[in-house]
């Protein structure tokens, strides 16, 4: 299959990186000379972020096909498809949404929630998808009607991240979300492909305990706040981590790097999302002051990070660590920090929620 023009130029992009990595390590230091005193040039400021975040404009992964709704949304007949239009019509409010929802993935995530809030067993039996819902103070990203069927959105993200490099989910033997909370994603990985063989950890031990209760056929644990994770040597075709990157202080971050490539074996892939320059567009239009906009700007700019430990001293959901909180990283700071011993396959800007950016990396 003739690779995309895209895909090349990014491994372009992250060859001609990585070789000038290796050729700054490997070139002998020159011999030392008497310092000359010499003005120190003045820093050129950042640019102006308002202009910048304007400009900004989300990408597109190479597939966008909503693989893992299909899948389930498949097993569907029309009898079963007319039933839940029913049942969402017979809802005050609900056909709004169904109806105003784009045709396509949007509207069949729409479709699949509405039947598994609203009880339609024969969906429920057909696609694999639990109606169990987490209670108030388990931690879960989304509640309601719209997320009843889990992260059918994430899922697809992921899904259709791979399939942009070449790799069929139903191709693989194993797989781990890392920081699946109570499991809102990984619920619907694994009815689609119960086949694979699904790991989740994260650190909030009632999530994973409600999970553990009422997904069957995951396997769930709870990990510390740093590695290591209770899994094999190269166990793993792929993991993803949805929105775990964008809370990272550098150096956990690149820590909990070395330990997914550990874990994933040679050739496997880990699909991953952090929050980037697209998040500085988006972080404006949703509340952070102007000042602080400039600051995360500037500092992508001159070191290619920024990190506050916004959660304070309660912690996040009970999750106490000074190096987990808000960070931002810029793509050339994550091909100089992964590559060579990361290739990156596919960069979509923006691409979740028109916020943080999705990579797709091969563990080599």
């Amino acid at each position: 299959m003739t690779e995309p023009s895209h895909q090349r130029s990014l491994r372009s992009l992250t060859e001609r990186v990585a070789l000038r990595v290796l050729a700054a390590v490997q070139t002998p230091a020159p011999p030392v000379e008497e310092p000359v005193d010499v003005p120190e040039p003045e820093p050129p400021p950042p640019p102006d972020p308002a202009r910048f975040v304007r400009d900004l404009t989300p990408g597109l992964l190479a597939c966008e096909q909503g693989l893992a709704t299909e899948l389930l949304y498949r097993r569907l007949s029309d009898t079963d498809i007319a039933a839940v239009e029913q049942l969402i019509r017979d809802t005050p409010g609900a056909w709004e949404h169904y109806a105003a929802a784009p045709e396509g993935a949007a509207r069949r995530h729409v479709l699949l929630a509405f039947g598994v809030w609203l009880g339609a067993q024969n969906l429920v039996a057909k696609t694999g998808l639990t109606d169990a819902q987490p209670p108030e103070g388990i931690h879960v990203m989304a509640r309601g009607p719209l997320s009843a069927a889990g992260g059918l959105y994430e899922a697809d993200i992921v899904v259709d991240a791979l399939a942009s490099v070449g790799v069929d989910m139903q191709d693989l033997a194993s797989g781990l979300d890392f920081g699946c909370s109570s499991g809102r994603v990984i619920r619907t990985l694994q009815a689609a492909y119960p086949d694979t063989r699904w790991h989740g950890c994260d650190p909030n031990a009632p999530a994973i305990e409600w999970a553990s209760e009422n997904l069957p056929g995951v396997e769930l644990f709870v990990n510390d706040n740093a590695p290591p994770l209770a899994l094999a040597d190269g166990s793993l075709d792929m993991a993803y981590a949805i929105s775990i990157w964008s809370h990272f202080a550098t150096g956990l971050g690149l820590g909990w790097f070395e330990e997914m490539h550990r874990l994933i074996r040679p050739g496997g892939h880990l699909v991953c999302t952090t929050h980037g320059l697209t998040s500085v567009a988006y972080s404006s239009a949703h509340g952070r002051s102007q000042e602080q906009v400039e600051e995360i700007l500037g500092a992508l700019y001159h070191q290619g990070w920024w990190y506050a430990p916004e959660f304070g001293e309660e912690g996040d959901w009970g999750v106490v660590n000074p190096d987990w909180g808000t960070a931002f990283l810029s793509p050339e700071w994550m091909l100089m920090q992964l590559c060579p011993r990361w290739r990156v396959l596919e960069f979509a800007p923006g691409r979740n929620q028109d916020n943080q950016d999705v990579y797709v990396l091969q563990r080599v």
